[in-house]
């Protein structure tokens, strides 16, 4: 579910809310590439990894600005130490 057509109208909603409730704007929750990232996360890494990354690349974000940019950054970082994780376990 890493497509950000395939979003479940009830996630999409919970998303909504928690950016309400948090005071984000609709565009620092970017779900499709959190789910993307939770994914990459689960299947390179291991699966309670997939919480645990996306949990950490937030807070980098919000320490970093929390703009979309500073978001997108923040992913590709997390979404690049999976990639070196992957590749140092082939290695082996």
């Amino acid at each position: 579910m890493t497509d950000a057509n395939e979003i479940p109208e009830e996630l999409d909603a919970w998303a909504q809310t928690l950016a309400y409730e948090f005071g984000l704007e609709a565009d620092q929750v970017p779900v499709g590439a959190i789910l993307a990232l939770a994914a990459e996360a689960a299947h390179g890494v291991t699966r309670p990894a997939a919480p645990v990354t996306a949990f950490v690349a937030g807070l980098v974000a919000g320490q970093h600005g929390a703009t979309p940019e500073e978001i997108a950054d923040a992913l590709a970082a997390a979404r690049s130490l999976i990639a070196d994780q992957d590749d140092a376990e082939s290695a082996d």
